[in-house]
Formats: structure tokens, sequence, C-alpha cells
């Protein structure tokens, strides 16, 4: 319609909206009234629907009560008369066509009217008549002018596109659409035919499949979404004809071998077969349909399809399906999401009594050793050892608990490579829910994000307080861990200095903290480093003490064993006074005996210090009296170094215990004894895990 001239309310909006259809399932045949006013005056619109057969000739309006009209106003080529019988009929050369629309300005002796109207078409037959009453909105809209439309469902930045991005005359298409208003419905028009209605999900997307209509000359065709309050979203294209060569051979769909669980960050790959040069959608969704995510790929000439698809690592952890679909048959494929987790060990019961031995099982990264430090309930190191682990990935050892125990929560710490586990058990009570954090690393650059990452029991909220070197409290906050109990907690570095913090956590009893630093730097000085002692034995904790020339300096401090292999390599720093102390650290129950050796480094300076460790110099060593057998032949097995019981597990390839034996040893640690090959056993290779309590070893057989 053409441009008009009205009084433009930019203060409180009242505003209230009519609809009238003869349809259930959508709004195609609507009329729609809108209404905005601002104490006594009103602009009333009127939409007619695209799907509309029958255009707007002639409005007529009148009021309801004791209101009459003092004036009005129309759109440039409208004219209006007020009757006597309080009746205002307005006129226009120009129809209302379907999808247009037309606004008269209002003002009455009394607010909030109640406005009858009529509207009629050229042959003087009403197409719609309602009314509709101001209703006072409860909050204010300010400069806000009156051609600003309800957003019912499109919104400004609601979007929608083509699979493929230009179809053919006559042709299936898949629409894909985000950003509009969840749960909303929504009326898909093609030109001025009315096609769908289609409902947004609770995420704000749309996927829907339609057809082209049959276009002879290549037009320009309008694909219009719209809502219940008439706004829209339009993408016009010109449709071609379609190619009229037949497709050599239509294929179908499949898709190859899918995992059934999936990491949370892991990419996997979906393939398969299509028919050549199809357009496919691949759409990942929760069961309860709410999308994830949309991709759009091409099949090859040959068929063939893959697409390489990351989970992200925010998913719940859960089921999620994906669906692919090429227009017109669809696959679908489960998936449960798994943490990403590389060390998943656990305790076979949630709580022991003093005395108890306590097993462990589960896995971790195959053939790479691993290394366990056990704290009881008030923080004390009390046992730590290094375990074998094996190509299969199995993890299986006891741990005994001492009579002369605390009671309380005792955490287990797992370290293999960069990877770190937990594992959290009971003694003489059922243990509490902890709480764990660390940042990602010790030392953060000025303009670098502070992160820590939080554990703790699934979907609670933790209090967090971040403190100086000062004891000075900085800030605090509240977040909510994920559906695993883990969080990454992000800081603004621009919120802090250069110097050294801790932020401590809080859940109920349960309460955790981390120590970072921010903006420091190697290069110390002259450095000092020592232990309380000079003579440990295995099991036993040191104390690592030192002291730096300049303050808030990096520290990287190594221990290293007899053989010259690092047991452990700690990151810490200097203080404000360029103190730095080292607690956490006990000799292992298997450590070798002899001269061990702190080296202290940072920059170009450095500083080393020996100590020695006692004990028992025996080790656990297994042996078999050949390599290879046959099912039911004898195996005679030997072996030096053990404590008490000794527990032998047989594994097969995959990774499954096949058998268990159990010795005694002598009071010099020896064991030995002969072991039928069960006739069932399968051929194959097999790994034997000796374990005594506080050392393992393991050993391979083949049986042919």
């Amino acid at each position: 319609m053409g441009s008009y001239s009205v009084v433009l309310f930019s203060l409180l909006l009242i505003s209230s909206v009519v609809f009238v259809s003869s349809l259930e399932s959508s709004f195609a045949d609507e009329i729609i009234v809108t209404s905005m006013g601002f104490e006594n005056s009103t602009i009333l619109e009127l939409k007619n629907s695209r799907g509309n057969t029958a255009s707007i000739d002639t409005v007529r309006i009148w009021l309801s009560g004791e209101n009459e009209f003092k004036s009005f106003k129309t759109e440039q080529g409208w004219m209006g008369k007020n009757t006597p019988q309080g009746v205002i009929i307005f006129t226009s050369q120009n129809q209302v066509n379907p999808g247009e629309d037309v606004k008269f300005g209002i003002k009455t002796t009394k607010q909030n009217p109640i406005i009858n109207w009529k509207a009629i078409d050229e042959n003087g037959a009403v197409i719609t008549s309602a009314s509709t009453k101001i209703t006072i909105s409860e909050t204010d809209d300010d400069n806000v002018g009156l051609e600003k439309s309800d957003m019912i469902g499109v919104k400004d930045d609601s979007t929608f596109r083509f699979i493929p991005e230009k179809p053919a005359s006559n042709s299936d298409f898949r629409v894909i659409g985000e950003n509009f208003v969840p749960e909303q419905s929504l009326d898909f028009y093609i030109g001025s035919n009315f096609d769908q209605t289609i409902k947004v999900d609770g995420n704000g997307k749309i996927l829907f499949t339609s057809e082209t209509p049959d276009i002879l000359d290549d037009e320009r065709t309008e694909f219009i979404l719209r809502d219940s309050g008439g706004s829209e979203k339009i993408i016009s294209l010109r449709i071609t004809q379609s190619d009229n060569r037949e497709i050599s051979e239509n294929m179908k769909l499949s898709i190859g071998n899918t995992p059934k669980e999936v990491k949370r960050g892991e990419t996997i790959i979906l393939s398969g077969i299509a028919t050549p040069s199809s357009t496919l959608t691949i759409t990942m969704k929760y069961p309860d349909g709410e999308i994830l995510n949309i991709d759009t790929i091409q099949a090859g000439v040959d068929g063939k399809w893959s697409l390489d698809n990351l989970i992200s690592p925010e998913l719940e952890l859960g089921q999620i399906g994906i669906d692919v679909s090429d227009g017109k048959s669809t696959i679908h494929r489960n998936f449960d999401v798994i943490s990403s987790v590389l060390i998943n060990v656990f305790a076979e019961e949630s709580m022991y009594q003093p005395g108890d031995t306590v097993q462990f099982s589960g896995k971790a990264i195959s053939g790479k050793d691993m290394s366990i430090i056990l704290e009881d309930s008030v923080g004390s190191e009390i046992f730590s050892r290094s375990i074998t682990v094996g190509k299969s990935g199995i993890v299986d050892f006891e741990i005994e608990i001492a009579r002369e125990s605390v009671e309380g929560t005792y955490v287990l710490y797992l370290f293999q490579q960069n990877e770190e586990g937990i594992v959290v058990f009971g003694v003489g009570q059922q243990p509490e829910a902890i709480l764990v954090l660390k940042p990602t690393k010790l030392n953060f650059q000025m303009n670098e994000n502070v992160e820590i990452f939080i554990q703790g029991v699934p979907n609670a909220q933790v209090s967090l307080i971040l403190i100086d070197s000062a004891d000075r409290e900085r800030f605090s906050d509240n977040i909510n861990l994920g559906p695993d109990g883990r969080e990454t907690y992000k800081i603004n570095p621009d919120k802090l200095s250069s110097g050294a913090y801790t932020i401590s956590g809080k859940r109920g009893e349960s309460t955790g903290d981390a120590t970072f630093t921010i903006g420091f730097s190697t290069g110390s000085g002259s450095i000092l480093v020592q232990t309380t002692k000079s003579e440990y034995q295995q099991s036993e904790q040191v104390l690592i003490l030192g002291n730096t020339d300049s303050i808030n300096v990096l520290l990287d401090v190594m221990i290293v064993d007899p053989n010259g292999k690092t047991i452990k390599r700690i990151d810490t720093f200097s203080d404000r006074f360029g103190v730095f102390k080292i607690d956490n650290f006990r000799i292992p129950s298997d450590a070798k005996i002899g001269v061990w050796t702190i080296n202290a480094k940072s920059g170009s300076n450095f500083d080393t210090f020996e100590f020695i460790v006692l004990g028992d110099n025996d080790e656990l060593v297994m042996r078999i009296d050949k390599d290879s057998y046959q099912s039911n032949e004898f195996m005679t097995i030997t072996g030096t170094g053990a404590e008490a019981t000794i527990s032998l597990k047989i594994y097969n390839s995959d990774g499954n215990k096949v058998n268990q034996l159990n010795i005694i040893g002598t009071d010099s640690g020896e064991f030995s004894t002969i072991w039928r090959i069960p006739g069932d056993m399968l051929p194959g290779e097999y790994e034997m895990i000796a374990d005594d309590g506080i050392r393992n070893t393991s050993i391979k057989f083949t049986v042919n």
C-alpha cells in the first residue's frame, strides 16, 4: 500500500490482536486485525491474509457502549466518512489484496474503546466481521512506532534456507530454519498459495519437506513463513525447469556401522550410500525431538557420502539420535553419549571397614603405567604405588585399609600421562560428596582467562570465593555443575592483577580449593631446595622446602629415582616472601631403594638435593616355564618378592578375565604353583597379572 500519515505514539503502547479464521490447523484464511493505542488515540491495522481469495474494498467501524468517535485519519488513497449513526466508512480506489494491509487512526471520547469492524469486498459481501477491545499492557514500550508488528512466531533474526539451495520446478526440497520463537506454529506459502502449517521446536528450529509447483517460464516465486501476528520471512527465487535427464541410478539410502557409545568432544565418521549427487540432511537431536545440529552434504557421483560429526563437549550425557534423510527416506541411529574421561576406575563397594581390603577395577590408557595415591578422611596421603596397565587397558588392584585407620571419606587419585581420575569410598561410613577444584595450569598470562576445572555432585550448585595472597576476598560467585558433575569455570583477567590466588568452593559440607598464579615468570636467581630428613622408608611422606632470591617466580621440581626415572614432576612457585613448599609427595610403596634426587629449576637457575630411600630391596617377580602352551597342558608358575597372598588373574586379548588363582607366598616372599590350561580355553594371546596388594607385575603367554 502507499505511504500514510498517522500520529505516532512513543509512550505506553496498548495493544490487542484479534484473529478470525475458519481453519483450525492454520491461519491461512484470516484477516488479522491489530489495534494499538495511547490514551484516547488508536491505530487499527487490517492485514489481508495471503491465503484469502477476496480483496478488501471497504472497511466499516463502530464503537460499543457510551463511546464516540472524535476524529480519524487514513492512509493516502483512502477516504473516510463518519455517519450520523456513529459508523465510519473507509473506502479506496485501491483494494487491499491478499498479503497487503491498511491502517486507520482514530480518536475517541473515552479510552480503551471496543471497536467493531467489517471488511467488505467490491461486491458488497462481508468478508469478515468481528470486534476488538484495547487492553492495557503491563510493560512500557518507549519510542516504538505504530508500524511495529507483534513478534508471535517470527523474529527479526529468524532465517530459513532450502536444500537444495535452488530447487527446480516440480521437485521436492527441504526447509531448514532457526531463531524462531519456540513452540509456535508458522504457515508456509509458496507464492500466494498456502502449503502447510509447521511447528517450531523447543530450540527455535524448523525442518520440513515441501514441493515446488510446476513452473513453465522460469518464474520468480516467493516462499513465505508467516506467524499468527502477520510477521513474515520471505525468500524469493527464480524457479527453473527441471532437467529432463533421468538419473541413471536411484540408490537406496544407507548408512554404515556406527558405534553404540560416543564420547563428548569425539568426532565420529558417518558414511553410506545414496543416489549419486543427491543432497542429504543429517540432523542430530535429543529423544524429545529438540534439534541440536543440522548438516547438509552432497553424495558423490558414485553415490558415496561421508560426514565427520563432532560430538559437542557441552552435550548432556545420555542418548541422542541422528537422522539421515534424502528427502524421501530417513535412517535413524541412536548413540549413548558418555564422558570423555580416559581413566574410569571404581571401587567394588561404596563403604568398607578398617582392616578390609578395597578392590578396584576399571579401564585406563592401555600400555601406560599409572600412579595411584590414597588420601584418608583428613587429607593425609596413606598409600601410593605404580601400576602396570597392559594392552587391554584393564585395571584391577587392591589396597588394604589398616585396622587403625581413621573413619570417613577416602579419595584415591589416579595419574596416567596428563590424565587424572578420582575414586571415592567410605571407611566406617558411607562416603560424603567431595568437591575437587583444579586450575587447567598453574600460571596464566595477564590477558588470559583463568580456567578452573570443578568436579562434584551432578547438577549441584557450588559457591565460589576467590582470595588473594594477602587473604583478601576478591569476589564470590555461584555456579551449577553439569549433568556429569563437571564444569570449567572461567575468570576474566581484567578483574585480577599479578599475584597468587586461591579459589575455594563449597557445596553443603563439601569443600575444595585450588591455587593459581597470574603474570609470574621464571628466573629466580639463587635457588635452595631441601627435605626435612636425609633418609626415608618406602611409603613415607616427604616434605620439600625451599626459597628463591626473587619473589613470585615459577619453579619446575622433579623427583627422580636411582634409575634416573622421573617419579613425579611438580609445578610450583615461590610466594611474596620467596618461599616455596611441597607437602603432597609420598615415597611409593614399591619405590626403588637408593639415592633419590630432587631437581628444582627456574629459567637458567637450578638446585639439586639428594635423599636416601631405605626398605626391602625385593621386587615382585613372576616366571613361567615357557611362552607357548596347548590346551590341557600344565604351566609352572614361580616368583619372588611377594607379600602374603598373591592374586594371579588371566585376561584374554579382549581384556576379559578368564581365570583367577590365589597363591600363598612363603616368609621369604617366594611363591609357586602348577596350573592346568583349561581344555576349552580358546587359542590366542593371554596376559597374567600377579598382585600382592603392594606390587604387581605381568607376563604374557600363548595358547595354540
